[in-house]
C-alpha cells in the first residue's frame, strides 16, 4: 500500500467531511452564501469521491 492507496483515502475521507457538512447545511434550509456554497460542495463530492475509491482500487 503506497502512496496512490493513501492519497485515495485521504481524498475519501475529505470528500465525505465535505458531503457530510452540505448536507447538514442545506437540512438548515437557509438562503445565502453558505447554502450556495453547500450546493457546490454536494456536486463536488459526487464527483471526487467516486475518483477517490477508484485510485484506491486501482493501487491495489
Amino acid at each position: 500500500m503506497g502512496l496512490p492507496f493513501w492519497m485515495g483515502v485521504f481524498g475519501v475521507v475529505v470528500s465525505v467531511a465535505f458531503l457530510l457538512h452540505a448536507v447538514l447545511e442545506l437540512r438548515k434550509n437557509t438562503p445565502g452564501h453558505s447554502r450556495n456554497a453547500a450546493m457546490i460542495h454536494v456536486g463536488m463530492a459526487s464527483m471526487f469521491l467516486p475518483a477517490s475509491i477508484f485510485i484506491i482500487f486501482v493501487s491495489l
